[in-house]
């Protein structure tokens, strides 16, 4: 790819669809990563852009440079598929400390849980977060060629980590000491402490292009809630039935499919600690008003495809398990088993082929448990599976079948349902 870079004179172009300007843009800085042998370690040559520039740039002072060389880095926008999160945060950790501050603009919630729990596991030097949720429109024409092909909104801010401030109690307190209140009732200027996040903030806002405006946590969290709900419904439809997301209107049976899916989404999304006490949470996530989001955006994108039909057609990772997968994550917190959107999330797995979580995973339930082992070369080859089956009966055991089916009529169990 640096290859691809260099030899396009270090320009990244963005092209406006509607005017066909072409605004390009050069005088990028490069960290290249490059591993060992056996790819245990990485290290992140620096490449600087000054042959391109007429004054040298300010060489980083002492407290910058690591013992590797290395630059510290102080502000990161992260836009990776979800599932490499872990392992593109994982090879720069070590430049990365309470001091930097790490804004994610991507499809889907949880990452940041997942962040937490597997690379800056604590919280005192951990770097502060800040979320993005975009409604522009774009796609590459070829490598380092984007075209702005819809004009939409960015809504950032800074995300309050629940182990630094937790959520105060149902019953608040008669007095509160000054620390206490800025843990549990943090202001915006609490959040905001981190002067690389104010940095980031003032740099992202003053883009025209993007359209960018900051927001409460509480306010950007139901914006990125809404946005959620609509992927989980349009993503993995539009992946399973190949259609470009127009198709999903005026289709009578896939209507009766998205209700049954938003009722669930509904359900947890109004029931979520983090929005208790927010005023109108019940109507701003009711299933009428979700499915009255889905529709619009349906609608205003008809011509488009699905970044999830996309990556399924690329043989790439989904990011179903940030999207159908965190609402199914968030509703087993409050006792809700979303068994719609678990299956949804199964069978994008399955038109993947998604064979690394085959073994070991239990279905809702409990009530028993299908191993398949495959070996294949391709999605429309032959496959030769064995199947091994997992349950509370002992086959052959009399009388077990019995107790199992009290009452049958013309074969049929009277439990059974049509």
């Amino acid at each position: 790819m640096y290859e691809a870079f260099e030899a396009g004179d270090r320009i990244i172009r963005v092209i406006n669809n509607r005017s066909q300007t072409n605004d390009e843009q050069r005088g990028y800085d490069v960290d290249l990563a490059e591993f060992n042998t056996d790819k245990s370690t990485v290290y992140w040559r620096h490449i600087s852009h000054q042959p391109y520039h007429k004054d040298p740039p300010t060489p980083p002072g002492p407290e910058e440079v690591l013992p590797t060389g290395e630059v510290r880095i102080y502000t990161m926008i992260v836009t990776v598929k979800g599932p490499a999160t872990v392992r593109a945060l994982q090879s720069v950790k070590h430049r990365i400390s309470t001091g930097t501050t790490i804004c994610l603009m991507q499809n889907g919630m949880g990452q940041i849980d997942e962040l937490n729990r597997e690379v800056f596991t604590d919280p005192e030097t951990r770097p502060t977060y800040m979320l993005g949720v975009i409604s522009h429109g774009v796609f590459l024409s070829r490598q380092f060629a984007v075209h702005h092909a819809g004009i939409g909104s960015t809504a950032i801010g800074v995300v309050r980590d629940l182990e630094r401030h937790p959520l105060p109690p149902k019953s608040p307190p008669v007095s509160l000491t000054e620390v206490d209140r800025k843990r549990m009732y943090p202001s915006d200027q609490d959040l905001y402490a981190n002067i690389t996040s104010r940095y980031l903030l003032r740099t992202l806002t003053r883009s025209p292009i993007l359209v960018c405006a900051a927001f409460p946590y509480l306010d950007l969290l139901q914006l990125q809630l809404e946005k959620l709900a609509v992927n989980c419904i349009v993503n993995p439809t539009t992946a399973l039935m190949n259609v470009p997301n127009g198709s999903l209107i005026g289709n009578s049976s896939l209507a009766k499919v998205s209700r049954l899916l938003i009722a669930e989404i509904a359900a947890v999304m109004r029931g979520l600690p983090e929005l208790e006490g927010v005023p109108s949470v019940r109507v701003r996530f009711s299933p009428e008003r979700l499915e009255t989001l889905y529709i619009g955006v349906a609608q205003r994108t008809a011509q488009n495809s699905s970044s999830m039909r996309e990556d399924i057609r690329n043989g790439k990772d989904t990011e179903i398990e940030y999207i159908n997968g965190y609402i199914v994550r968030r509703g087993e917190e409050m006792g809700l088993k979303c068994v719609l959107n678990y299956m949804l999330m199964q069978l994008i797995k399955g038109k993947s082929w998604d064979t690394r979580d085959a073994e070991g995973q239990t279905l809702p339930y409990g009530v028993s448990e299908v191993i398949g082992k495959a070996t294949r070369t391709d999605l429309s080859g032959d496959r030769q599976v064995q199947l091994e089956e997992r349950g509370t009966l002992q086959r052959g055991e009399p009388g077990q079948m019995e107790k199992a089916r009290p009452s049958q009529r013309n074969g049929r169990d009277k439990n059974d349902i049509l």
